[in-house]
Order: structure tokens, then C-alpha cells, then sequence
């Protein structure tokens, strides 16, 4: 209580951190931003300065669309969020679907509902989406439909549509939310997309705006400027990244990547913490998976042990080891300043078949030994001939014992720390929110510095 008694002496400003994927996605973000959302309202309603902010705390998705997927455990409870911030579970926190994402109405809809049926509030005091955010209709679905099969094991798209979105994006034929909502900007948004008629089944353009009108009724009211959102008093601000660093467009494992920047957060930040599992899982794409775990039988076992597969699509991950030196490009391409960990304690299942914990220290690349990301892996062709080099660490048999990390475990985590240079402020043991170990409060290091 003691360091509370100075909060009358701090002059309050807003904190902003942004919470990333530092692998290929499935870190366990999502519970994660909830855990640190939670944390984050909490403080703000101590301090008096924040008494009169109904909701203190802003979680804003940046980037993404209904392809990528985050899981909360709250008590018994799963939530599976597509599109919606996963701070929307936490009370007293304002949620921004930003400018960067990609809007499905269709899903989106449908997501809202499924989260009012499991008592989460929803509203236009709670919830908004970016008026200049690009929207994902039926024919980009449609016209994805097809990339979305799998064939030698791996899988080309989701199926979401999102690359379609991207392409309309850039191609200035694209349709903004604020659009969409008018029937006489979205018609002509629509005729300049398609500008010899509008696709079947729809007879014209007209009929094929109008087809969406009760979506657009029921995402009206959530209509919101980002800029003005982010003008707000807030006393945190969270940012929520939908995949991991190497699905990065730019920085990525290219071509097997999303279609936006998530390593490329929108506004200025105080700390970039990245979210980075003791294991290493992947959906297909066509990019090169390094660290890959070559039994195939134990990658099996640990994969429905662990219940490695999509949110969203279902689809199967691949499982490989830690892998060190993506992870020393993720903090340096990210300008990562912390870790939290999640997954410590699947890893006891290695425990449990005998086997130690690899972690990939080095690539070979015809016979040089690289430790850290080259400026040549961003040739497909070069990564693509990387062999990993591990290094074996003992499993444990608990993860986590007391209060604290058990020996080989809190051993396992020193090596990484000394490997990379970044420090973990806290891990998580399990798929519920509360189900991590503190190191650090980054969080109030925001209230009480400056």
C-alpha cells in the first residue's frame, strides 16, 4: 500500500502499449490483453485523478480481419473473438476496431451476438469501429473461397477474404465503413469497383447495397472516428495485434504472410511487449517452418494434447521448438521491449514422454551458421535451404511450483533471456486469464513514472 500513497503526486498521462505476436501467431495474445486489460482498469480506479473516467482504459485492435482468432477462458467460460477486441470481456474499458482492420459485417454480427448470449455488453459506449476501416464483403469471400483448400498438407488462405480486401485496399476500389453505411456512398463505391455490373447473384448494383441492410442497421450506432477515440482521457491504451511478427507483410516470413502489418503498431508507444510461446506452431502458408518438430508421430501427439488448431478455420497447426534467432529478428523488427511467455505448462507433457526441451539457436545455411536474421533469408530461396541447430535444455515436471518458476524451468528462461537480451514481465500457465505468473508490473511502471 505503500507506493500508493504517492499516486496524489503523479501527474497522470495515458500509458500506451502494444501487445504483439513475436512468432507466427497463436502465442496467446488474446488472453493475455484481457489479463493486462484487467490489470489496467484496476489501477486506473485506485488513483482518484481516474474516478471520474467511466472507462479508463481504451483496447484497440490495429490491424487484421475475421481471419485471425483469439480464446479467453473467464471461470468455465470460452470466448472465441474473430474481429472484436478481446478487451470487450473486460469491464470499464473502451474497444476501437481501428483503421488497419478489415471489417466482415456478415461475422462480425454474428460475433456480437454469440458474445451478448455468453453476457458480454456490447454497445456504442463500449464498442466502435473506424469510419475509414476497409470492409470484407461476399465477393471477396467468394472469390477466396477457392484458395482456402488444402493440398500437400498446407493451406493457402483461410478463406476470409482478406487478401481480397487488401487488394480492393490498395487498388483504390475499396469500400470504408462510413461507406458502407450510406446506400448512396456504397453504391458508388460499389460501381467503381465493379464498373460492368454487379456480380451475380445480384441483379445491380442497387440490389446488391441493399442486400446488406440489415447489417448495416445493426452496425450503425458503432460508427466512430479514431482519432477522436484516441483524443479521449484514457489512463492505458492497449493495442491488440491480430497475428504474430513473421506474418508481418513487410518483415515477415514473405510470401507466406497476412495481409497488413503486424509488427507495425499505428501510433506512438511507451512499451512494446511481445507474446511468445515455449513452442513454436504454424498453419501452413507457403514459408519455410525452420524449427519444425520431425517426429511426426510426437508432433501428432502433442497436437491433439495441446488442441493445436485454429481458432477460427480448425485447421491443424504444425509444432516446432523455440526458435531463438526469429525471435532476436522479431525484438529488433518490432522494437520489442518485454515478453510474456504462455504455454509454460504444456511443456510438462515432455516431461512426461522422457524428452527434453530443444531451442533453435542457429540456422545453417550451406554451411555457415547464422545466429542472428541475415539480410539473405529475405530470399525465399535462402531460408528456405536453413537447417536448425538446437540446443537441449531438461523438460520439467512442473511448470510452475508455489509462487514461483520450478528450477529447470526458471533455468530454461534465464538461457532464453541471455540468448535474446529482453527480459520476461510475466508467464502464463493455462488458458484462463488469471492463470499467469507476475514478474514485473509493466503496467504500473506507467502509473507511477514520467
Amino acid at each position: 500500500m505503500f507506493k500508493y500513497q504517492f499516486y496524489w503526486l503523479v501527474k497522470m498521462y495515458t500509458y500506451r502499449i502494444a501487445v504483439e505476436g513475436a512468432q507466427t501467431g497463436d502465442e496467446g495474445k488474446g488472453v493475455r490483453v484481457v489479463y493486462l486489460a484487467k490489470r489496467a482498469v484496476q489501477l486506473a480506479n485506485e488513483l482518484a485523478s481516474s474516478s471520474s473516467l467511466e472507462l479508463p482504459v481504451l483496447v484497440m485492435r490495429y490491424q487484421g480481419g475475421a481471419g485471425a482468432g483469439h480464446t479467453a477462458w473467464i471461470g468455465r467460460v470460452k470466448y472465441a473473438l474473430s474481429q472484436v477486441p478481446s478487451g470487450i470481456l473486460v469491464k470499464g474499458t473502451y474497444n476501437l476496431m481501428g483503421e488497419g482492420t478489415f471489417i466482415d459485417p456478415t461475422r462480425l454480427v454474428r460475433e456480437i451476438q454469440s458474445l451478448r448470449e455468453k453476457g458480454v455488453e456490447i454497445t456504442p459506449e463500449r464498442f466502435g469501429i473506424a469510419s475509414n476501416a476497409h470492409m470484407t464483403l461476399d465477393y471477396h469471400v467468394k472469390d477466396d473461397s477457392s484458395n482456402s483448400v488444402r493440398t500437400d498438407g498446407k493451406h493457402k488462405s483461410t478463406g476470409r477474404g482478406i487478401k481480397q480486401t487488401a487488394v480492393d485496399k490498395a487498388g483504390r476500389v475499396g469500400v470504408r465503413f462510413a461507406e458502407f453505411l450510406d446506400r448512396e456512398g456504397f453504391i458508388e463505391a460499389l460501381s467503381k469497383r465493379f464498373p460492368l455490373g454487379a456480380p451475380e447473384p445480384h441483379s445491380s448494383i442497387e440490389n446488391l447495397a441493399d442486400s446488406y441492410r440489415p447489417l448495416v442497421a445493426a452496425l450503425r450506432d458503432y460508427c466512430v472516428l479514431q482519432e477522436d477515440v484516441l483524443a479521449e482521457d484514457r489512463r492505458f491504451v492497449l493495442l491488440e495485434g491480430a497475428q504474430g511478427f513473421q506474418l508481418d507483410i513487410d518483415k515477415g516470413l514473405y510470401p507466406g504472410v497476412t495481409s497488413s502489418g503486424s509488427a507495425t503498431p499505428p501510433i506512438s508507444l511507451n512499451k512494446r511487449i511481445g507474446v511468445v510461446k515455449f513452442y513454436e506452431s504454424s498453419i501452413g502458408g507457403d514459408r519455410p517452418f525452420i524449427g519444425q518438430i520431425q517426429d511426426s508421430d510426437l508432433e501428432a501427439r502433442l497436437r491433439d494434447k495441446w488442441e493445436e488448431r485454429g481458432t477460427v478455420t480448425g485447421k491443424p497447426r504444425s509444432l516446432g521448438w523455440l526458435d531463438v534467432v526469429a525471435l532476436k529478428h522479431a525484438v529488433k523488427g518490432a522494437e520489442l521491449d518485454r515478453f510474456i511467455s504462455s504455454c509454460g505448462d504444456r511443456m510438462e507433457d515432455l516431461a512426461r514422454e522422457g524428452l527434453p526441451v530443444k531451442i533453435v539457436v542457429a540456422y545453417d545455411v550451406d554451411g555457415v551458421r547464422h545466429t542472428k536474421w541475415d539480410k539473405s533469408f529475405h530470399n525465399r530461396q535462402v531460408i528456405a535451404r536453413a537447417k536448425p541447430v538446437f540446443e537441449e535444455h531438461p523438460s520439467w515436471d512442473r511448470f510452475i511450483d508455489g509462487k514461483g518458476l520450478t528450477k529447470p524451468a526458471a533455468d530454461f528462461v534465464r538461457r532464453i533471456e541471455e540468448l535474446i537480451g529482453v527480459k520476461f514481465v510475466a508467464h502464463g500457465y493455462g488458458p484462463g486469464i488469471d492463470d499467469v505468473l507476475t514478474v514485473e508490473d509493466i503496467l504500473f511502471e506507467g502509473v507511477v513514472h514520467r
